[in-house]
């Protein structure tokens, strides 16, 4: 198995400008919010909200962990299910996982 390179997408020759003042607070607001969705740079932030775009927050690197987490053992209880097997010493792995993903989305 080779590793291929990604073809790199050409971005567009942004060479226009847009000025506009804010307040000391308004700034700090609006760097608060950019950086919590994952961007680095305030101008992409504004750029996805300009063009009416949903900006989503980005989930913080050890929530997306956990997640995955329980994605996969999630996964692997179901394959147990499925294939017959018994899977009594995974059902208090399936209740905790079920308890921890409703904890999230309450």
């Amino acid at each position: 198995m080779t590793d291929e390179a990604k073809p790199e997408v050409a971005e567009p020759n942004r060479d226009q400008q847009i000025h506009f003042r804010v307040t000391a607070e308004e700034k700090r607001a609006i760097e608060v919010k950019a950086k919590a969705a994952g961007y680095k740079k305030v101008s992409d932030y504004l750029r996805v909200l300009g063009m009416g775009n949903e900006v989503k927050e980005v989930l913080p690197a050890e929530l997306r962990r956990q997640l995955v987490g329980i994605g996969t053992n999630l996964n692997q209880i179901a394959r147990l299910a499925q294939a017959g097997k018994a899977f009594t010493n995974h059902e208090a792995q399936l209740v905790q996982a079920l308890s921890v993903i409703r904890s999230y989305l309450v």
